[in-house]
C-alpha cells in the first residue's frame, strides 16, 4: 500500500479519500535549520480528522520524543534519518514501547541491526532532498533483494560468515535463509513521484511505499 506525506487536516483527507493505507505527518513547509518531530496539536488536529492509521517522525535515538508521540496516540513511529539526529551512536531501543516502529535502512546488514532494535518494519532509504530521483532508492532496494538471494543461496557453513560480514545478528540471517525474505514488512521511499515510480518498488519485492 501507499503511505502518503502530509502537513494539514485537509492534506490529510484528500490522502484519506484517494485510498492512502497509512498517512505520514510532517511539518508544514520546510524549516530553517533543525528538522524535529512534528508539533503534537497538528497531530491531534489530524488524527481527529481521518480514520486511517497515522504515523510520525521521531529523530533518531530521541527516545522522549517517541514517548510523546506515543503518549498522543499515533499508530506507529519512523525513527527517521530524514530528521536532523539526536544521538550520533545510538538508536532508540524499540523494545521499550507498545507503539511499532519503522526504521530506515541501506543495506541488508542496517535492516537486521534495526529488526533487532525492535522495528517492526523497515524502510529502504533512497534519496533524501525531496528532488525526486528514484535511482538511489532502486539502487538499495535491489541491493537489498540481492543480498537477500545471496543468502538463499549459501551452503548453512557459510551463513555465520556472511552475519558477520554484514554485521548482523546470526538468528535473523538463519531466519532469512529459511523464509526467502525479509523478517518483516518492507518499505521505499525517497524519490518515489510518479505511479509508475511505485511499481517499479513493487515489482522489485517492495510490501509497499512512502509518497
Amino acid at each position: 500500500g501507499a503511505i502518503l506525506e502530509v502537513s494539514s487536516v485537509q492534506q490529510a483527507k484528500i490522502a484519506e479519500e484517494a485510498g492512502a493505507c497509512s498517512i505520514m505527518v510532517s511539518e508544514p513547509g520546510l524549516r530553517q535549520g533543525i528538522r524535529r518531530m512534528p508539533d503534537p496539536s497538528l497531530i491531534k488536529e489530524i488524527k481527529r480528522a481521518v480514520s486511517i492509521p497515522l504515523m510520525a517522525r521521531a529523530r533518531v535515538g530521541h527516545f522522549v520524543e517517541a514517548q510523546i508521540l506515543e503518549a498522543i496516540g499515533v499508530d506507529y513511529i519512523d525513527e527517521s534519518e530524514l530528521l536532523a539526529l539526536a544521538d550520533e551512536d545510538n538508536f532508540i531501543n524499540k523494545h521499550n514501547f507498545r507503539c511499532p516502529f519503522i526504521c530506515g535502512c541501506r543495506n541488508l546488514g542496517e535492516a537486521l541491526r534495526r529488526v533487532r532494535e525492535g522495528a517492526a518494519m523497515i524502510r529502504t532509504q533512497g534519496e533524501i532532498l525531496g528532488q525526486g530521483n528514484v535511482a538511489e532508492t532502486v539502487k538499495n532496494v535491489r541491493n537489498v533483494m540481492k543480498e537477500v538471494r545471496v543468502l538463499n543461496n549459501m551452503d548453512e557453513d557459510e551463513v555465520f560468515a556472511f552475519a558477520k560480514k554484514i554485521a548482523a545478528p546470526y538468528d535473523l540471517v538463519a531466519q532469512i535463509k529459511q523464509m526467502g525474505r525479509l523478517p518483516v514488512v518492507q518499505f521505499a521511499a525517497g524519490g518515489i513521484v510518479t505511479p509508475a515510480d511505485a511499481a517499479i518498488m513493487m515489482q522489485l519485492g517492495c510490501d509497499g511505499i512512502f509518497v
